[in-house]
């Protein structure tokens, strides 16, 4: 194995192994690997070649240590694909971030391993004068806690080596509980706490990051980088994405993204809708908007960008919810709220929504693609619209 692959002039023209474009996929997938993990040595095995095309493709720096590697994706992509989705509040977030603090406050060495119980943890962090108002004596920061913890043991940073946590999660709200988990901080920890320095970035290399790191690259995210497309078949880097990966670019008049063919897990499974009533919910509604667009109701913005209010967005939801509640069981009889909050979750996490505030939401162009509906209705549901790379 060498890296003449990607490093070589002629690399245009030499064929890439479909194990560098899986190794390729995976690192894309789940962006910090630790020894153990799913697909960790058949993708470590082409850091070398990973390391070289993510530099010179997108700009992005892949970190290599003894059992871990990791893709440095800058804000405002996360790490982690779905694990994150187990934060449920701003405390639990802050929270991963004390963690890590009390990796660098136990002293521990790079390739070293430090055993904690929850305990200590909570501990540490409230006799910490930063801590502000965090109470590990109230129930409800203890789970924030625990989200915390649960979170940097699935992208691999800690390890849990006993998982009674229950009697320090239920304690009673006086006093600080003893004991709970163990833990034990892993080797990529270390390598989410310290940030390499930002390589120098093309117009093409932010680009391709956006298309790769993010659901799509608009228009009006980056007009410098989106002007790069209009030549796409001369941009190196692109030829090279598209070679290495096996994804092809499609590019319409105000969005471009990458068609992932055969995307089920990781971080790109985030934007792309799930077989759940919400995720059906979300689709449909989109159907919906499409439907006043092309009825004339309403107008996309010279970025193709769609504003409307919450309440018209109701208004459609229920005659969503209406037609097609039957088909969803128990989950079709929750309320217009509920439901409403949960497919705006949900475009949330596709990337979806530009701007929100009380009265009104911002869609980004990108969800104009799907176009959903039932089978028997001569549609397939949850399945984009997919059409060939062009131009508009």
């Amino acid at each position: 194995m060498t890296a003449s692959y990607l490093s070589a002039p002629e690399a245009s023209i030499q064929s890439v192994p479909t194990a560098l474009t899986q190794a390729a996929r995976t690192l894309l997938g789940t962006p910090l690997l630790t020894e153990g993990m799913d697909g960790f040595r058949e993708t470590y095995a082409w850091r070398t070649e990973l390391r070289a095309f993510f530099a010179r493709t997108a700009a992005l720096t892949v970190q290599i240590g003894p059992g871990v590697l990791r893709l440095v994706l800058p804000p405002p992509f996360p790490e982690g694909g779905r694990a994150w989705d187990g934060l449920k509040s701003p405390r639990a977030a802050a929270l991963v971030v004390w963690t890590l603090w009390y990796h660098e406050y136990l002293g521990v060495r790079l390739g070293e391993v430090a055993q904690f119980s929850l305990s200590e943890l909570a501990a540490a962090i409230a006799a910490n004068p930063g801590a502000g108002d965090l109470d590990f004596s109230v129930l409800a920061d203890r789970r924030a806690l625990l989200q915390a913890i649960r979170t940097l043991a699935e992208v691999g940073a800690l390890r849990v080596l006993d998982e009674d946590a229950s009697r320090w999660e239920g304690g009673a709200d006086e006093g600080l509980p003893d004991g709970g988990a163990l833990l034990e901080f892993t080797p990529a920890a270390p390598y989410l706490i310290s940030l390499p320095p930002p390589l120098p970035v093309t117009p093409a290399q932010r680009a391709v990051r956006a298309l790769l790191c993010g659901p799509a690259l608009t228009r009006a995210q980056d007009e410098g980088a989106f002007a790069v497309l209009a030549e796409a078949e001369t941009v190196p880097e692109l030829a090279e994405v598209e070679r290495t990966l096996g994804w092809t670019l499609d590019v319409h008049g105000p969005y471009a993204l990458l068609l992932r063919e055969g995307v089920t897990h990781g971080l790109a499974a985030r934007w792309a809708p799930g077989r759940s009533v919400p995720g059906a919910a979300a689709l449909l509604l989109l159907r919906a908007v499409r439907a006043e667009v092309e009825a004339g109701k309403l107008t996309p913005d010279a970025q193709g960008r769609l504003t409307l209010s919450q309440t018209r967005l109701y208004t459609l939801l229920d005659g969503v919810r209406d037609e097609y509640r039957s088909r969803w069981g128990e989950q079709g009889k929750q309320g217009g709220e509920k439901l409403l909050s949960g497919v705006l979750q949900l475009w949330r996490e596709w990337g979806s929504v530009a701007r929100m505030d009380e009265g009104s939401l911002t869609l980004e162009p990108h969800l104009a693609r799907f176009d959903a509906g039932y089978e028997d209705e001569g549609r397939t549901l949850l399945t984009p619209a997919r059409r060939g790379r062009r131009k508009g």
